[in-house]
């Protein structure tokens, strides 16, 4: 495949209404976070290469991750930040998250990529060698257990690919650091997919959660 520059980028995210009721009478919320979308800034996405292990790669709008991209291997590291806290368009600590995807849309088949909750921070300035030859999957960098994972064929030109965090996300808004993912090519077969610089905003990254707050209930004396 030709090779494109690395990307890093700066995401945007917005919160949007409530959608519906839950069984135990709870609001269900969803908030979405893309950038471009209401000038709330708050997501950092990068990509790193072992050909380049030292050089800050940035303001690319697509982004591989390929475990032999031109002999050597590139991953793809993305975090939302300013997910949890009291503004609207914040989800509250401690809120009880339903489901959570992170959405992007592909435009290259490639091998299987899986999906690893990062274990240590990152920032714009993240290179290859910062990360210790890359980001390792071994409980250190990045947690063993994968959040999710994509089949490498995609079905057109452009799909739209969903990964469940669910878990990690509620994660994060009970309190642990919210540090992102990185993305892991299991082959040689680079999978590519739009940045959050990407001119079409619809075709950006996006993190969607649904959650609920627990009504407070107020208790009068007689």
């Amino acid at each position: 495949m030709s090779r494109i520059n690395p990307i890093r980028s700066i995401l945007v995210c917005s919160m949007l209404l409530t959608l519906h009721s839950s069984g135990a009478g709870q609001e269900i919320s969803t908030a979405r976070f893309r950038n471009g979308v209401d000038g709330y800034l708050g997501t950092v996405d990068s990509e790193i290469w072992a050909l380049a292990p030292t050089t800050i790669l940035e303001s690319n709008p697509n982004s591989s991750t390929d475990a032999n991209n031109d002999g050597g291997e590139s991953q793809c590291l993305m975090r939302f930040d300013g997910l949890v806290g009291k503004a609207s368009h914040q989800v509250p600590q401690f809120a009880t998250v339903h489901r959570a995807r992170l959405y992007v849309s592909a435009f290259d088949q490639g091998s299987t990529v899986n999906l690893h909750r990062m274990l240590v921070p990152f920032d714009q300035s993240v290179t290859w060698n910062s990360m210790i030859s890359g980001v390792s999957a071994d409980g250190l960098e990045a947690a063993r257990r994968k959040d999710s994972f994509t089949f490498g064929k995609i079905a057109a030109d452009s799909s739209e690919i969903v990964f469940d965090v669910t878990d990690t996300v509620q994660d994060w808004v009970n309190g642990e650091p919210a540090y992102g993912w990185v993305f892991l090519n299991t082959g040689g077969n680079g999978w590519d997919f739009y940045s959050s610089e990407f001119e079409n905003v619809r075709q950006r990254p996006m993190l969607e959660i649904e959650f609920s707050v627990p009504a407070v209930q107020v208790v009068t004396q007689k």
